[in-house]
């Protein structure tokens, strides 16, 4: 990756020593799409940035997995999975550990931009388990180690 291509990166993807797995950015018409599916809420910046440079991806990281979902997959799963219908608009849901724990976007004004994740089968709101402050905290924690596969588990 020369200099340029590496300014490019979003600085929660620059900061981390595993490899993500980029797609094609989201195209602007499909963040709107997304926002407006969520038009109660306001979806973090910082997720929005990382999707305009990868919309969805994935990451092996040390001791985790990530997969997170592209625009399209975010609202389609989003409705197939009853997300919305048991976490209603305080959470939206962004991927998975590649297993059956749903990684989600807190969307509630305190918590705004928190990840908290929940067992697919169980989409109880008191059942989510927090588990990083931001999308960037939660590359840096499974980057670093202190998450894992197992911790993500709600």
């Amino acid at each position: 990756m020369n200099h340029r291509d590496r300014a490019k990166l979003p600085n929660l993807v620059r900061a981390m020593q595993s490899r993500w797995l980029q797609e094609v950015g989201a195209h602007a018409d499909d963040l709107g799409k997304l926002q407006e599916h969520w038009a109660g809420a306001t979806i973090p910046e910082e997720f929005l940035q990382f999707l305009r440079w990868s919309d969805g991806g994935r990451c092996v990281f040390p001791l985790g997995y990530l997969d997170l979902w592209p625009v399209a997959s975010i609202i389609t799963l989003n409705d197939d999975y009853l997300i919305r219908r048991y976490l209603e608009d305080a959470f939206i849901g962004i991927g998975t550990d590649g297993g059956s724990t749903l990684i989600a976007l807190d969307l509630r004004p305190p918590l705004h931009g928190h990840v908290t994740s929940f067992d697919l089968g169980n989409l109880d709101i008191s059942q989510g388990k927090p588990v990083a402050e931001s999308i960037g905290d939660l590359f840096q924690r499974l980057d670093n180690g202190l998450l894992t596969s197992d911790s993500l588990q709600s």
